[in-house]
């Protein structure tokens, strides 16, 4: 079984946990990001510093075909880290990392994905747009912070 990676770094001119809890707030995710079409928290529970851990429920869909799957998710702010694992769905595996790291009056974001769809033709096709699936994915991530956040020159240094 081959899965299929993508790694992917960007600095963004924000502070570390307010980004980590952008991307641990997967319920705001069907509003920003292209190809999700809806997203349900099923079971959720808090965690020390801001943090959640749960299981969530996805509808994604690229043109005519649409999947379902679920997902663990763990949101640490504290630690700078959302990790994000398959519990079922149209994959094989499938892994995502987020890593902040505070540096030099911004954030370092890591993002890290690694999948293997069960159908092949499925795995080819996203596996052969893997480069622009994770330019969409950040650019859509900084689109929202920038939103949420405010822009750069609003960004006290």
């Amino acid at each position: 079984m081959s899965r299929t990676t993508i790694e992917t770094e960007r600095f963004l001119p924000y502070a570390a946990d307010d980004l980590c809890r952008l991307v641990g707030d997967v319920r705001e995710y069907p509003k920003f990001i292209p190809f999700l079409k809806s997203l349900r928290v099923v079971r959720e529970e808090a965690r020390e510093g801001g943090g959640w851990e749960g299981v969530a429920t996805a509808l994604v869909g690229w043109k005519a075909i649409t999947e379902r799957f679920s997902t663990n998710v763990r949101c640490e702010p504290a630690k700078g880290e959302v990790d994000v694992s398959l519990v079922s769905g149209p994959l094989h595996a499938l892994d995502n990392r987020w890593r902040f790291e505070a540096k030099d009056g911004g954030t370092r974001v890591r993002f890290w994905i690694s999948y293997h769809f069960k159908n092949p033709l499925l795995q080819a096709a996203v596996s052969a747009n893997r480069d622009r699936l994770a330019q969409r994915i950040m650019t859509a991530f900084e689109q929202e912070a920038r939103r949420r956040l405010g822009s750069v020159q609003d960004t006290p240094r």
